[in-house]
């Protein structure tokens, strides 16, 4: 018997807040709002290595603090012993013992 696979379906915003361009296409075409572009996305591997898609920028780097530039937003990675593998143009592979994952504003 086979079953249906469900897709998952984008959030709807905020009340009294419209859906941009990008989200009612990823919506209407049940695909994810990253598939677009210009929207940053992580990929982990447990809590010892990430890769950042859509980083501009490192606005600091420490063993135990990293804060990358992704446009609109900052991430900042704590940790211990963080280190930053490899770097693009528009991505950042970081790796170490992360303890938290903050996106500012």
């Amino acid at each position: 018997m086979k079953t249906k696979r469900r897709r998952r379906q984008q959030p709807d915003p905020p009340q009294g807040q419209k859906l941009s361009v990008p989200q009612k296409a990823a919506k209407m075409l049940e695909v994810p709002l990253s598939a677009f572009g210009g929207i940053p996305s992580l990929e982990l591997t447990g809590n010892r290595e990430m890769t950042v898609e859509g980083c501009k920028g490192v606005l600091e780097y420490d063993e135990d603090v990293v804060k990358l530039n992704l446009g609109k937003m900052i991430l900042q990675v704590r940790g211990r012993d963080l280190n930053i593998k490899g770097l693009t143009d528009d991505s950042a592979v970081l790796e170490g013992y992360f303890l938290s994952i903050e996106f500012l504003t």
